[in-house]
């Protein structure tokens, strides 16, 4: 995208706050035309004083024009800091609801430090441009372009100075901008960089602290701001240099143009207000070149980063969906997986060919080694991806048919990573209902085996949980987690690891509690633990991305497969059923699991 088009693409966001940007380009306008309007009026200020005319008219229509720029400039400047921060929060929030609504996998590839910085450092750049564009830009632009006709009336042999000044600006701007482009693209990458490891330490905290590593971190840092520096003196040095040759032509072209202005003067060919008036003619000129090369060089600096953003406005990477799609109602949970298959971008991993059907009201649990697809099976049924081949069902209603709003609000999961926000105990479980009232709030605590450790604390059901939770235990944040489910009161649950964290005593409660309300709902319970799901109606063993057995606890134990072998790995011992005579301490694996 050219710079051009980068700019352009910044000011369209102003048509959001059409009537206001209209006012404002107007007074913009005005005040360019009283900018010219002083130096002619001075001018002829001069005039009067050397020709001992009348001064009084002149003079008043002078400082009228004066007070007028002052309080236009005020009322400009006012007005476009108002609509500036408007439109920045406006295109702050819009960006963020597109960002948050994006598929998991987006995330995951770009990085939540990537993410943020592109979109706070973009918004700042867009920020700077609308500022100066309805402060500067606009009226520099209007000016330059209102100035030279007016000039070549009043003599056309000083006027040609004031364009040849406009040309040596344009050439050295066309010059740096061809000499830093690239480098400032880099620049940018390196930001990126040196922000990223920032936020990877500070969230790592105490990694940090327990390896002994502030002093390696701080190293990495340094290495980053050396290597940031190393790119960035370059193009600093070019727009010095800018700046020092855009001085040097202005002085230039003043010095000529009193010369030549003396030497007309002389000749009685021009008087000297108008002389004076082409020095302010001059001045003007190079104070609006001055702001357009402050202005190009903050282009420069700010392409990359609103690239950045716009290409991260204009991703694609999102699942489709039509318009005006059916909602999902009377939802009674069963579910059907037809030969579904996902396979990650550039990656090998994924779930092939999974076919199943769970009857509404069953309970089901998903077992496998660490990346069998346990949890992507789990995230293609919430539709966070979208099966390449094959389809999903509930009650026989093929989800993608059915808007992802209706089809989420049906499903309450409970992830391995609890997932907590830094606010309010209250907030974190509400969010699982909105309008929940507090006794409901409370009997979903309770069951979660949560009420108890809340009202121990200091401000009770007010008391923050910090960031992701980090004044909880493992084992509290869990039981928030389970109790923010409970209380959607989805038709679907869904639990992740969702009791991991949880001693055995409180698993044994919070379990209990669960058998007791999932009675009429469906449920998903992806565990290590195998005592965790040995009462399941169906157990789905994975691996490497492929159901490989389906059936109850019992079933797939007398089978002797690959669950049978996960179950000798974790060290318990299979036994056959009893037989008479046999010693009666022998007890059944299913009766003996407790892990």
């Amino acid at each position: 995208m050219s710079l051009l088009k980068t700019y352009a693409r910044v000011l369209i966001y102003l048509n959001r706050e059409k009537n206001a940007s209209l006012l404002i380009c107007t007074a913009n306008v005005i005040l360019a035309i009283i900018t010219i309007a002083e130096p002619i009026l001075f001018g002829r200020v001069i005039n009067s004083i050397t020709e001992k005319s009348e001064i009084i008219p002149t003079l008043a229509i002078w400082v009228c024009f004066g007070l007028s720029h002052i309080i236009a400039y005020v009322l400009v400047a006012r007005s476009a800091d108002r609509l500036t921060h408007k439109c920045r929060l406006m295109v702050l929030t819009k960006s963020f609801e597109r960002i948050i609504a994006m598929p998991l996998i987006w995330h995951q590839q770009r990085g939540t430090s990537n993410t943020l910085h592109t979109l706070l450092r973009a918004i700042d750049s867009m920020s700077t441009i609308w500022l100066d564009f309805m402060r500067q830009h606009l009226s520099t632009f209007v000016a330059l372009l209102t100035l030279i006709p007016i000039a070549f009336h009043m003599n056309w042999r000083l006027s040609i100075v004031l364009v040849v000044l406009a040309i040596i600006y344009v050439l050295i701007a066309r010059l740096v901008m061809q000499k830093t482009k690239d480098g400032q693209a880099s620049v940018e990458c390196y930001h990126h960089n040196l922000f990223k490891h920032v936020s990877d330490s500070i969230s790592n905290v105490s990694i940090v602290q327990s390896y002994n590593r502030i002093k390696e971190e701080t190293s990495i840092l340094e290495q980053h701001i050396n290597a940031l520096l190393k790119v960035q003196n370059p193009v600093l040095n070019w727009w010095a240099l800018a700046s020092g040759l855009n001085r040097m032509a202005s002085t230039i072209s003043i010095v000529c143009v009193l010369l030549l202005g003396a030497f007309f003067v002389a000749k009685d060919q021009l008087r000297v207000g108008e002389v004076v008036a082409f020095v302010g003619f001059a001045q003007l000129m190079i104070s609006r070149l001055d702001q357009m090369s402050n202005f190009i060089n903050c282009a420069i600096s700010s392409q990359a980063k609103l690239q950045e953003f716009f290409e991260m406005e204009d991703s694609t990477f999102h699942i489709n969906e039509p318009q005006n799609l059916p909602s999902l109602k009377n939802v009674k949970g069963a579910i059907q997986f037809h030969h579904v298959t996902y396979k990650f971008p550039n990656s090998s991993q994924g779930v092939f060919d999974i076919s199943f059907e769970i009857k509404a009201g069953e309970t089901v649990a998903i077992v496998g080694p660490t990346g069998a697809g346990k949890t992507t099976l789990i995230n293609l049924l919430q539709r966070v991806y979208d099966p390449t081949f094959g389809h999903i069902s509930i009650d026989g209603i093929n989800i993608r048919s059915i808007n992802r709003e209706s089809l989420r609000k049906s499903l309450a999961t409970v992830f391995q990573d609890t997932g907590l926000f830094n606010r309010s105990i209250h907030d974190n479980i509400s969010i699982g209902k909105e309008n929940a009232t507090n006794e409901e709030l409370y009997k979903a605590a309770k069951i979660a085996e949560a009420h108890d450790f809340i009202v121990r604390k200091a401000d009770c059901y007010n008391t923050m949980v910090g960031e992701r939770g980090s004044q909880l235990s493992g084992g509290e944040k869990q039981r928030l987690a389970i109790a923010r489910a409970i209380l959607k009161n989805a038709p679907i649950l869904i639990l992740d690891e969702a009791t991991s964290a949880l001693d055995v005593e409180t698993e044994a409660r919070v379990k209990n509690a669960l058998d007791g309300i999932n009675h009429k709902r469906t449920t998903f319970i992806i565990a290590h633990r195998l005592s965790t799901v040995r009462n399941a109606d169906a157990i789905l063993f994975l691996e490497h991305g492929y159901l490989i057995e389906k059936g109850n606890f019992q079933e797939l134990i007398d089978k002797g497969g690959r669950f049978s072998q996960f179950l000798k790995a974790s060290g318990l011992t299979i036994t056959p059923p009893k037989k008479e005579g046999e010693n009666e301490n022998i007890i059944p694996l299913h009766e003996a699991i407790a892990s």
